[in-house]
């Protein structure tokens, strides 16, 4: 599954990056990529239907649920091998999703049905069975309290997704993966208040089903001890894709951009082209970028590496969200874009753009 940033899968979840990746992407080539983008297209019907609750918009948004639905299995059927095959699994969900919260009971109890089978499916990926518990928890909340229109950029609805991830690791196994999308909210998420990123820190501290690894994450929240700081040194070392030791110790006397990014991420890539400008202009002259991947997928990384002749380290475990490194940092989206300078302090995070090659200059200049 993609997600642009750990929002997208806060706000349950998967479809904004899918919906982003697909008006990003060039045009439909193959019957597959056409049948995946009727999927989503449903779904921007849905959203195009705005958050009215008069009969007439209920209506159409339980039809465009229920079509997206129909979409997403006719999807599968003719492409049960594809690799959008768990964002079709998703989207299904998410159709039903929507025609339940619109008022269609039937919606509601397929969507109950769907989450229990796919939950003890061990064929199932443990990603996608935590998107499908986390989408049927919040949406059979939201039908017994009569919601009609879920906000997902609501407070409200914050905790929501919150609560669902907390009942997911009393069920499904991969419970340190989920603890640690909860840390990232509450090392960074923007949603929410201090006071409730510190509750969020307490329940894992609390919680007996995270491990003591997980546990002394949550206790550094809580302290307010911060991995990074900008005016501060920066540690970091890793083994890169290639096999090449990297310790950023050892790069004194250089400028060094950590580049926090992903194949699937659209402004990612469209801002890859500048990180590259920046590479080719600044190398010769001390400037060095190390790669943070936040990939899944080996193959889609290795294969954009070459085809773009990017020629800087990279980091990669396949992770993607609970990517080692990024998670250390509290980084929630991407590109997250960092400069080191000649000692190896932290100057800026946020080196994008314009000022990447400006700040980059600068700092080749001090001594």
């Amino acid at each position: 599954m993609r997600f642009r940033s750990l929002l997208a899968f806060s706000a349950v979840l998967l479809f904004a990056s899918i919906l982003f990746a697909q008006t990003e992407a060039p045009p439909a080539a193959t019957p597959e990529d056409t049948a995946f983008g009727a999927i989503t297209e449903s779904y921007i019907k849905i959203k195009q239907g705005g958050t009215g609750q008069s009969e007439e918009n209920l209506k159409s948004r339980r039809e465009a649920g229920m079509e997206m639905v129909a979409k997403a299995k006719e999807f599968l059927k003719e492409f049960p091998a594809s690799k959008k095959a768990d964002d079709a699994q998703s989207l299904w969900s998410l159709g039903l999703m929507e025609a339940a919260v619109a008022g269609d009971t039937n919606a509601a109890e397929a969507l109950k049905t769907r989450a229990a089978e796919m939950v003890k499916d061990p064929k199932v990926p443990n990603m996608l069975k935590l998107h499908i518990f986390s989408v049927n928890y919040i949406t059979q909340l939201a039908v017994k309290n009569g919601k009609q229109n879920l906000d997902q950029g609501s407070a409200e609805f914050q905790k929501l997704y919150t609560e669902a991830f907390f009942a997911a690791a009393d069920v499904l196994p991969n419970k340190d993966e989920i603890f640690k999308m909860l840390l990232l909210q509450a090392k960074s998420g923007r949603e929410i208040s201090a006071e409730d990123k510190r509750s969020i820190a307490q329940r894992v501290v609390d919680n007996p089903n995270a491990s003591p690894a997980i546990k002394a994450s949550a206790k550094e929240i809580l302290s307010g001890e911060k991995s990074y700081a900008i005016g501060k040194p920066l540690e970091l070392s890793f083994t890169a894709f290639d096999g090449a030791k990297i310790n950023l110790a050892d790069m004194k006397g250089k400028v060094v951009l950590i580049d926090f990014w992903a194949t699937w991420c659209g402004p990612c890539v469209a801002e890859m082209p500048n990180v590259k400008a920046a590479y080719d202009k600044y190398h010769s002259q001390g400037f060095e970028i190390l790669g943070i991947s936040l990939d899944e997928d080996k193959e889609a990384l290795q294969k954009f590496l070459k085809q773009n002749a990017i020629p800087w380290p990279q980091y990669f475990d396949g992770k993607q969200w609970n990517n080692d490194i990024s998670f250390r940092f509290g980084i929630s989206g991407v590109p997250t874009e960092w400069l080191i300078d000649k000692k190896g302090i932290l100057r800026n995070t946020n080196a994008r753009g314009e000022m990447l090659g400006m700040t980059v200059e600068e700092l080749l200049k001090e001594k």
